[in-house]
């Protein structure tokens, strides 16, 4: 009976629901009808209820409309085969209905496609199952397992179909183009419902414009472009988006049938934004992919070089040399790189060239870039449509080649407008910009380059002798040399231009006959060089020019050899004179006179003729004749080692000493004394007239050398002076004279040179006396001169002819002791004490911040000398530099003296936390910086012993003092909810300035151990920067206590240097278990007597309402009758269903 029931109650509110949602559409007579039948069973279907049960079951047919296939979509109404009226499925059911059946449709086709072992009655069997089970779950037919039965169609089966029909309706719903028709008249409605996929795929594949530019490039990827998938041209509807991956390729995403448009959002590194709007054609069930390329951004803004002369930053090459085919090699790489990290193997090299060009303003330039006008050698050139241009990456540039008569070492680049020198190799790179790409830093550079530069040296020869020693008493010193530049384009040379045919430089030979200008001195060219001033005692003849080129860098032209050394004629003359006898005037035969050169010492003899005359020109006697036997008037003398030359006189340009010798001839009468003669002019004959005893008074030179005070000695510096006083006896009044003088290395013998020139000075007077002095001063640096013993020389010059100054007198006597004086040694001496900077004292407690001044006290120093005093800290028990943070501690000062003796301080401020019990001794060296560039250590201290210098590091101990109470000051506190103890700690000992952190927690006194409060310690802390040394401070604990009643609680203590918050290090603890002053005592909490229960009050009555019905409530009882009445009808109407089953196309 209660299947009966509920058979009933399903029927009727079936039908209301197929009453309620299939509405009666009115057929038109002018309608057009179609037959529709079911000629075929399909097999037997099962309707399940609600609650398991199977509601009824029924041969299905297999239904046809005009032949095609048609399904029930009314469960509850028997089929009548006939005509009906047709309308669209959207006159009767929503969209998504449609959606929901057609789709359910699709797939069990699509299922049976691929299970061939299903027959095709099967197969409607399950079509038109899970049709009635969408149209149940849509119009409420409380009947969802509506299945065929299993031995028609497997239980697993089914499952399988009817759980995937589900799943496929959710997936696709959208994807697929649904619709239906629906055709009424007697009998149940069919339906028929398609599903045509409206979907298709896109896909884009992305590549770059120009892989000649982005191929092994690091920086370019066509990874990460993002492309929007628009539904119209106006790209405002996006219904996706692709990302391109490292090979340009994009996931698919589906997409209605049709055109779609598709716009580049965002380009992948290294490209331009592509703002084409492509429209894509799909078809359904299609996959259309999109091809796009992009372009790389490149820059064509290239780097041009500018090759310039480094000395006159110009363009124009010096002297023979050419700034024309400098070659630079150019390195690409594509990736972004600096110098330390380049890769082993360019992307591209090229090797290009400086070519002449004329520039806008009319001048030449030389000028080099990356263009085939340009290049050398190497890869071909990056283009982007046809136009050079360099990618992203990074490009290089060094100068591999430098152009005739320059030098590749010491080139650099410099950016116009900058005064940055970049040396050797220049490295840029051409970066993104937005849409742009762009060359880091200037494209236009100049090329400085450091013209070639060599020397040249000649040596002067004597003419006679072809030897480099000169004769006589000439010499080859001071010999004027000009170089004249045979170079069309300007030289630069000593800091000035100089044009062809002028004269750039004047070199004079040193005592060596040789003249010399530096190694750097002439650019690279043709030059000539010519005698303009003949040394004392030379002829200019013989003198001839000479060509030369300077080719080589740092190479001296060596013209010293025989044949291309410079000659010179030495002056000569001769003497003739009367031999007489005093008084009688009579002539004396056969005298001998020895001439002998004060210079050389060479002597020879000369004999009077019977008239008592005497000659050395070879128009007396032919030089050739007996030369030099000195035997009688007959014999000829000839000085120097040069054949003997009748055209030439007989004496070298000389000072020579005449003595007459005894003999038979002057016997009996007084020798004149030894005299001297000058012969100072070419082809002079020196008369000596008439030799008696009558004889003018010989011209003597005496002298003393001293300091400015009168000493001999003077202590060496960086300006001395020596003061020469010259006594001169024997003057000619009226005559104008020239003293000329210089000082002499008396152990080398050889002069004074200071910076390559000799200490030298003179003095021109004209004699008003005979006897006159003179003082003449020489001042220099003699600070490398310590322990040298110097003398002056002099020479004495007769001016009554300016063109021909004869010498008149000399003194060069290297022992002479008055003419000496001695350079002492410069001796500083430095005596230092170091100290703590604040209280003077030898020790220091150990802190962050400690300064140690070294007081210094210098004597001997060299007043208006600046000086550098050089200090640092030496760790003595390492016998080693200290260091701190790995860096020396050091300091130094620069002064000036004012005085000789001076008192500096040098302060050494630094870390010294960690150097406790550290012995730490102060170094010091003094240098002399008077030039800068080359700082001299004139003294130092380093003794690792010095008790003076040296300071204790001694430890800093913190002590701690510490005493804990209740708020109120008591040992004793009563056990509480809240309870506190305050710690007054008082610390001795802190760094003032330094960042401390004080923490504290209770300790249990019973366990020794550490009090938990709910698992937790009680504890605090306290961080403070410290104002003293000294300071107290309290830190306060608040805790449950409710439960220690009893308990002894002890406050331990550490506290924290945090001045590094990252490296926080413990400086001192307080940690005594029996520590009374840090004890508290916990005490329990008195028990309070029991209170007394007040009285039971009487129970209030309830009067919450109960779900039971009650009289006169609002309870609807017609309601109830109704719909049992209602039951009643369903009940009886079931039972008679059950004997007469019966449907649409069912067996009866």
């Amino acid at each position: 009976m209660k299947k009966i029931m509920n058979r009933l109650l399903a029927g009727v509110l079936s039908l209301a629901a197929v009453f309620t949602t299939l509405p009666a559409s009115q057929v038109q007579a002018a309608e057009k009808q179609y037959w529709t039948d079911a000629q075929e069973k399909a097999g037997y279907v099962e309707k399940l209820m609600n609650d398991g049960s199977i509601g009824s079951t029924f041969h299905e047919g297999i239904m046809q409309v005009e032949g095609e296939t048609a399904y029930c979509i009314d469960i509850n109404t028997a089929f009548e085969s006939g005509y009906k009226t047709r309308s669209d499925a959207s006159t009767r059911m929503s969209a998504d209905q449609i959606a929901d059946v057609a789709l359910s449709l699709e797939y069990v086709k699509q299922y049976a496609a691929s299970h061939k072992e299903l027959n095709y009655k099967q197969v409607y069997l399950l079509e038109q199952c899970v049709v009635w089970q969408r149209l149940s779950v849509h119009l409420g037919w409380q009947c969802d397992n509506v299945r065929a039965a299993y031995d028609e169609i497997s239980k697993a089966v089914q499952n399988e179909v009817y759980t995937g029909a589900k799943a496929f309706v959710k997936e696709n719903k959208g994807r697929y183009e649904c619709g239906g028709y629906i055709y009424t008249g007697n009998g149940q409605d069919l339906g028929q419902f398609w599903a045509k996929l409206a979907v298709g795929n896109a896909t884009l594949q992305k590549s770059s414009a120009n892989t000649g530019l982005t191929e092994g490039s690091t920086i370019y990827s066509v990874a990460g472009a993002t492309y929007g998938v628009f539904v119209n041209k106006g790209c405002t509807d996006r219904i996706a988006t692709l990302t391109t991956d490292k090979n340009g390729n994009t996931e698919t995403v589906e997409v209605k049938a049709g055109t779609v448009y598709i716009k580049e959002l965002s380009a992948p590194a290294g490209f331009t934004l592509d703002k084409n709007v492509y429209p894509l054609t799909v078809k359904a069930g299609k996959t259309a992919t999109l091809k796009v390329s992009d372009t790389p951004k490149a820059t064509t803004t290239l780097i041009e070089l500018f090759k310039i002369d480094m000395d006159t930053s110009k363009s124009v090459p010096q002297g023979n040399a050419s700034l024309e085919g400098a070659e630079f090699t150019w390195n690409f790489y594509a990736g972004y790189y600096n110098k330390n990290n380049l890769p082993k193997q360019p992307t591209r090299t090229w090797i290009t060239k400086t070519v002449a060009e004329k520039g806008s303003d009319g001048n030449i330039h030389y000028i080099t870039k990356l263009a085939d006008s340009y290049k050398v050698s190497g890869d071909s050139f990056y283009t982007q449509n046809g136009v050079p241009c360099l990618p992203l990456g990074t490009l290089t540039v060094s100068e591999s080649k430098s152009p005739t008569g320059y030098l590749l070492d010491g080139a650099f680049l410099q950016v116009d407008g900058s005064e940055e020198q970049i040396k050797g190799m220049y490295l840029t790179q051409i970066t993104e910009d937005g849409e742009l790409a762009v060359l880091k830093g200037g494209n236009q550079y100049s090329v400085s380059e450091k013209v070639i530069r060599g020397g040249v040296k000649i040596q002067k020869r004597d003419y006679e002798t072809k030897d480099i020693k000169p004769q006589g008493g000439a010499t080859l010193k001071d010999t004027a040399f000009s170089i004249t530049s045979l170079n069309d384009n300007a030289v630069l040379v000593d800091g000035k231009l100089y044009q062809k045919n002028e004269v750039v430089k004047t070199i004079l030979t040193g005592i060596d006959g040789i003249a010399s200008t530096a190694a750097d001195t002439l650019p690279y060219g043709k030059y000539r060089i010519d005698e303009s001033k003949s040394p004392t005692g030379y002829l200019k003849d013989g003198a001839r020019p000479i060509e030369f080129e300077i080719k080589e860098n740092g190479k001296i032209v060596d013209l010293t050899g025989k044949d291309t050394s410079i000659y010179n004629q030495i002056k000569r003359g001769d003497i003739v004179g009367v031999k007489i006898g005093d008084g009688t005037h009579k002539r004396l035969a056969d005298v001998p006179f020895r001439i002998t050169s004060k210079t050389t010492g060479e002597s020879h003899i000369i004999v009077t003729d019977k008239n008592g005359q005497f000659s050395t020109a070879s128009d007396w006697v032919s030089h050739k004749q007996n030369t030099n036997k000195g035997t009688s008037s007959e014999d000829s003398i000839w000085f120097g080692t040069s054949e003997p030359d009748d055209s030439k006189g007989a004496l070298l340009y000389d000072t020579y000493m005449v003595e007459e010798l005894r003999c038979e001839s002057n016997k009996g009468f007084k020798l004149i004394p030894a005299f001297e003669i000058v012969v100072s002019r070419n082809n002079m004959v020196v008369d000596l007239g008439t030799l008696t005893d009558d004889y003018e008074k010989e011209l003597s030179i005496h002298t003393t050398a001293a300091s400015k005070d009168g000493e001999k000695s003077i202590t060496a510096a960086k300006e001395v002076t020596i003061v020469d006083t010259v006594a001169l006896d024997g003057l000619k009044k009226g005559t104008k004279y020239q003293l000329k003088g210089w000082q002499m290395d008396k152990a080398e013998n050889a002069e004074l040179l200071i910076d390559g020139k000799r200490v030298e000075n003179e003095y021109t007077f004209t004699a008003d006396s005979e006897e006159m002095k003179i003082k003449m001063e020489y001042t220099f640096n003699a600070s490398a001169l310590g322990g040298r013993d110097l003398v002056n020389f002099e020479e004495l010059y007769d001016l009554s002819d300016k063109n021909e100054p004869v010498k008149v007198a000399e003194h060069k006597d290297i022992t002479d002791d008055g003419q000496t004086v001695s350079i002492k040694e410069r001796i500083i001496k430095i005596h230092t004490t170091a100290a703590d900077k604040e209280t003077g004292e030898k020790s220091i407690v150990a802190g962050k911040e400690v300064t140690i001044m070294d007081t210094v006290t210098l004597s001997g120093l060299e007043v208006g000398s600046k000086y550098q005093l050089k200090g640092w800290q030496m760790d003595k028990a390492e016998n080693a530099e200290l260091l701190i943070d790995g860096k020396r501690v050091e300091s130094d000062y620069t002064f000036t003296a004012d005085k000789e003796e001076m008192k500096v301080e040098v302060v050494f401020t630094f870390n010294a936390s960690a150097l406790g019990g550290k012995n730490l001794v102060t170094f010091e060296e003094l240098y002399d910086v008077t030039n800068p560039d080359k700082p001299v250590m004139v003294t130092e201290h380093k003794d690792i012993e010095d008790e003076g210098q040296t300071v204790l590091i001694t430890e800093r101990i913190i002590k701690i003092h510490t005493s804990a109470a209740s708020m109120d000051g008591e040992k004793v506190v009563e056990a509480g909810k809240e309870v506190s103890i305050v710690d007054t700690v008082t610390l001795d000992g802190l760094e003032v300035g330094a960042k401390y952190q004080l923490k504290g927690w209770q300790m249990d006194k019973d366990k020794n151990a550490e009090l938990l409060i709910d698992g937790k310690p009680v504890e605090n802390e306290l961080t403070f920067t410290a104002t003293d040394t000294k300071m107290e401070l309290e830190i306060k604990f608040t805790f449950d206590a409710s439960f220690l009643g009893g308990k002894q609680l002890v406050t331990f203590e550490e506290l924290y240097d945090v001045t590094n918050p990252d490296k926080p290090v413990k400086v001192t603890e307080h940690k005594d278990i029996e520590d009374k002053e840090q004890t508290v005592a916990i005490k329990e909490v008195p028990e309070e007597p029991a209170k007394p229960e007040p009285p039971e009050t009487p129970a209030t009555p309830s009067h919450k309402p109960t779900d039971s019905p009650k009289t006169g409530d609002n309870t609807n009882v017609a309601g109830f009758a109704l719909i049992l009445g209602l039951s009643a009808a369903g009940l009886a109407f079931a039972a008679y269903k059950k004997r007469h089953t019966m449907k649409h196309g069912t067996d009866k």
